[in-house]
Parts: C-alpha cells; sequence; structure tokens
C-alpha cells in the first residue's frame, strides 16, 4: 500500500480482519463473555462504492446498502482507518452511540490490540464514555485500573462522562470518594455537572441545593447559572434570584446578565431594570453596563449613573471606558465628559484612567 504509514497499514488489516470475524486474534476485555448480542443501529453517514471520505487512506468501503447492515464491529474497524481525525473520531462515536454492552466488549478488545498511536487513544475514549453509558460502575472500576497503571486520568475522564449522562447523581457521588488528585477529582466533578446542566438545568440545581461539590473555580453556582442562562436566560434568573443572599447569589447573576447580555442585550436591560433597588440590582447593572459598552460607551455609562454608590459608579464606568480609553483616550475623556455622572465621579474616574494609561494597564 503505497504511501501509507506502517500504522494505516496495520489497521487496514485489521479492520478486515475484524470485518471477517477478529481473524488476528483476541485480546480479552474485563468481564465475562456476553451473549444475546444486538446489532447496532449506528448513524453514519451512508458512503458509496469506492467512496472516499476526505483525508482518508485508500480504503474501499462497503455501497449504501453494505453500510446500512453492517455490524458495530464492521463499522467501528472502517472508522479506525480513515485518516482524517475529525471524521474518524465523528464516525467511531457513529459506530457505538447504539452498541449494546456486549458489542461495546468487543470494539474494547479490538482497541486493546492496536498500536499506540492517535487511532487506539480515539478508539479507547469512546469505547470507554460509551461502555460507561451501558455499565458505569464496572467501566469506571477499570478506567481506574488503568489510571493507576499509567497515570494518564484521560479514559476515566471518558467513562465517567458516559456514566454521569445516564446516571448524573451516581456518578458526580462517586467522585467524591475516588482515589485521585484533588485537580483531577475536581475536573471531573465540574465536567460531570456542566453536561447535567446542560441537559437538566433544573435537575442539577435541585441537587446542588441539598449537596455540597468542588468544581473548582467559580463554584457550582456560578456554574449551574453559565449554563442555564445560555439555554433559557428567564428562567435562569426565576433560579438566580431564588437563591440565598450572598456571593453565591452575585455570582449566578452575573452569569445570568453576561449571557443574556449576549442572547438579547434588550431582553437582559428589560429585566435588570425592573428590579428593585439593593444590591442585587446594583450587582447587574454593573454588568449589564460592561455589556452594553461593547456597543456603545456612552450607553453604558448611563446605567453606571443609576447606581446609588458613588465608589460603586466610579468602578463600573473604568470597566465602561477602559477599552475605548487604551484605543482613543481623547474620545474616552470626551465620552466620560458628557455622561450623566457627578463631576465628583468624573474627576476620579479621569484620574485613575490617564494613571493607567501611563502603566498601560486596564482598569
Amino acid at each position: 500500500m503505497v504511501g501509507m504509514t506502517k500504522e494505516s497499514v496495520w489497521l487496514a488489516t485489521a479492520g478486515v480482519a475484524v470485518a471477517l470475524g477478529f481473524g488476528l486474534g483476541r485480546v480479552t476485555a474485563p468481564g465475562a463473555p456476553l451473549g444475546g448480542e444486538t446489532k447496532g443501529r449506528g448513524s453514519a453517514r451512508q458512503i458509496g462504492q469506492g467512496e472516499k471520505e476526505s483525508g482518508d487512506k485508500e480504503i474501499i468501503y462497503l455501497g449504501r446498502e453494505g453500510q446500512a447492515s453492517a455490524s458495530v464491529e464492521e463499522r467501528f474497524a472502517r472508522a479506525l482507518v480513515m485518516g482524517d481525525p475529525k471524521t474518524r473520531d465523528r464516525e467511531l462515536e457513529n459506530s457505538l452511540s447504539q452498541a449494546s454492552l456486549a458489542e461495546v466488549k468487543k470494539a474494547l478488545d479490538m482497541a486493546l490490540g492496536l498500536p499506540e498511536g492517535a487511532a487506539k487513544r480515539a478508539a479507547m475514549a469512546k469505547v470507554m464514555e460509551r461502555w460507561g453509558q451501558l455499565e458505569g460502575p464496572k467501566a469506571v472500576a477499570y478506567a481506574e485500573k488503568l489510571f493507576a497503571e499509567s497515570g494518564n486520568p484521560d479514559l476515566l475522564k471518558d467513562a465517567m462522562r458516559g456514566w454521569g449522562q445516564t446516571d448524573p447523581q451516581a456518578s458526580i457521588a462517586y467522585t467524591q470518594a475516588m482515589e485521585v488528585g484533588d485537580g483531577i477529582r475536581r475536573d471531573i466533578a465540574r465536567d460531570l455537572f456542566r453536561d447535567w446542566a446542560d441537559r437538566n438545568p433544573q435537575g442539577a440545581a435541585a441537587y446542588a441545593a441539598s449537596n455540597s461539590m468542588d468544581v473548582g473555580r467559580g463554584g457550582v453556582t456560578s456554574l449551574l447559572a453559565d449554563r442555564w442562562s445560555k439555554q433559557d436566560p428567564q428562567s435562569a434568573a426565576n433560579w438566580a434570584m431564588s437563591l440565598p443572599a450572598g456571593k453565591e447569589q452575585l455570582r449566578a447573576l452575573d452569569e445570568l446578565v453576561q449571557n443574556w447580555s449576549d442572547l438579547n442585550l434588550q431582553a437582559a436591560a428589560d429585566f435588570v431594570s425592573r428590579q428593585a433597588a439593593g444590591a442585587n440590582k446594583d450587582a447587574m447593572v454593573t454588568t449589564l453596563a460592561r455589556e452594553v459598552a461593547k456597543q456603545d460607551p456612552s450607553a453604558g455609562l448611563k446605567w453606571a449613573a443609576t447606581l446609588s454608590d458613588p465608589a460603586l459608579q466610579e468602578r463600573t464606568a473604568m470597566g465602561v471606558l477602559w477599552r475605548t480609553a487604551r484605543s482613543d483616550p481623547v474620545a474616552a475623556q470626551q465620552i466620560l465628559k458628557n455622561s450623566s455622572l457627578s463631576a465628583t465621579v468624573q474627576t476620579a474616574v479621569l484620574t485613575k484612567m490617564t494613571k493607567n494609561s501611563n502603566r498601560g494597564n486596564g482598569p
């Protein structure tokens, strides 16, 4: 096979062997052999006879009828020899998307027998995620053994991600007792909770209200607010406003206003303007002023001027003007001069802008 790498030749040979019944021999996966295998109904794109994916090696594919009736193993084998990584990864996932547990174990056998390289890493990742979906605790137990041997947490994260898709509560609870470093534990918990919030923010919020977990920077409340407000800002706002007063609520409101402004600035502004005066509204106005200033710094200063605390007005005005001040200090000064901020606040902002400009710093 002229022009193919050693790994590609091996994969092409292995792929044919798998399609014919694993003719190169079998590397046994953990667990007893399973019967009653069910053929998957993967959603891979149909490929005509002799057609090649962009960047793929010289591989002859089945026609449309053959593709539709191909087994999980056959489709998995063909995906492995695709030269374009994105196409390969997509087809690996498609081939396993409806795979039974028995079929996943066969795919794991095949992946374990591959030579070290990108194809093996991709195959193992997709297999572990699908195994986690079907048999979370066992897939994770196996992945923990691999982690103990290699020190690489990637496959453990893949198995946990799969488990989280079918049982987020159990998978998140399991992270609390995992024998891994704190950083890895936080990463896994964060991934699991983020994915849960994307799928079911109400369920994730209910869990977070009665369970503590360490997800790293920002905390659970901030993470949930970020994911929820990108899907349904009004529902996220109702939830955020119901939180206990304090730093966690303020973080949630900050995420809410930022994301809502990206989706619909006018709707975000309408929501903020309807809120009763107080710490929560001040926090939201501060965030909204910065978001508005991305389009219109003058309008951002109008929001800043509605704040009752002059010190907060000053800080907010600095956040509004700092980008303009860096690119065009004269324009920033003129915008400030034309604003409705008091002369005292304007003088304080101008002084800080001048100092920051001399140092080359932001607000």
